[in-house]
């Protein structure tokens, strides 16, 4: 019974929590948000066609017996306002196990922005250029290899996830989060295999920056990527377009696979411990 329902829990979003299915939306590259507490509205650039949305409700991810679905380890950045965030990194190897039952474990890594005291806090939503391992709420297959994809939660609870790209162990991505104006872009750039782009427009004052690794349905240490993570050239900007010097400090949730995080320069890495502990 444990496993059937952890294999039922295809709406764990990458911000951590559990999503209604129709909370979820699932877009071409030809939509954007206009966004508010009191709901959102889907705009079809194509159509100029406008669905209204009310909130939604999420819910934390529910631990089970032997495993966790939670973000695993971060390194976050404070600032009073930020603009821009952009990151590199590359495709990894892929996790040696998918759990006890193939598809029942996933992987995300990403970079991304939150509001108000970030994850755990005020935050009201999140923006996050996301590779993926697995399935999510964004992609349904729980076989999936390597994706990339822009994602976002806005402040009326509703998962938005743009064009899925498919990735490959050794490609170069990188994740960008772009202000101008009152309107955001997501862009998770995997080059010459394409862009995945989302849009949206509403009061988001971004002020925590994350690098973060995080894990759903985790059994044991070889449901993640066993190389080091290296997520480079970062860059930060205020919403005046000044260079913002990272501040990092790490924060670990589960220490199971012995997460440790080092800085130097605009780099940071993430490595692990050994793989062959169980959770």
């Amino acid at each position: 019974m444990r496993f059937f329902a952890a294999v039922a829990s295809a709406t764990l979003m990458p911000d951590g929590r559990d999503y209604d299915e129709q909370c979820i939306h699932r877009l071409e590259e030809h939509h954007t948000v206009i966004t508010t507490e009191a709901g959102d509205t889907l705009v079809n650039t194509r159509t100029g066609d406008r669905v209204e949305l009310p909130p939604c409700d999420s819910k934390a991810a529910s631990p089970g017996v032997g495993y966790y679905s939670d973000w695993i380890v971060d390194t976050v950045s404070r600032h009073p306002s930020i603009g821009m965030m952009a990151t590199n990194w590359t495709v990894p190897t892929a996790p040696e196990s998918r759990g006890p039952v193939p598809g029942m474990s996933s992987v995300y890594l990403f970079n991304g922005l939150e509001t108000g005291t970030g994850h755990g806090g005020t935050s009201k939503g999140i923006l996050q250029p996301v590779l993926s391992y697995g399935k999510s709420g964004c992609i349904l297959n729980p076989l999936a290899g390597w994706r990339f994809t822009a994602f976002q939660v806005t402040k009326a609870g509703r998962a938005y996830c743009g064009k899925v790209i498919e990735v490959e162990e050794g490609d170069t991505l990188q994740g960008r989060m772009t202000k101008s104006g009152d309107t955001w872009t997501i862009e998770a750039d995997a080059g010459a295999k394409g862009v995945s782009s989302h849009g949206v427009t509403g009061e988001f004052e971004a002020t925590s920056a994350y690098i973060t690794v995080e894990g759903m349905i985790i059994y044991n240490c070889k449901a993640l990527p066993k190389d080091d993570l290296l997520f480079s050239a970062n860059v930060l900007s205020d919403s005046q377009g000044k260079a913002l010097e990272a501040q990092w400090k790490t924060e670990i949730y589960h220490k199971e696979c012995q997460p440790a995080v080092s800085v130097q320069g605009d780099d940071v890495t993430v490595s692990w411990g050994p793989a062959d502990v169980v959770v």
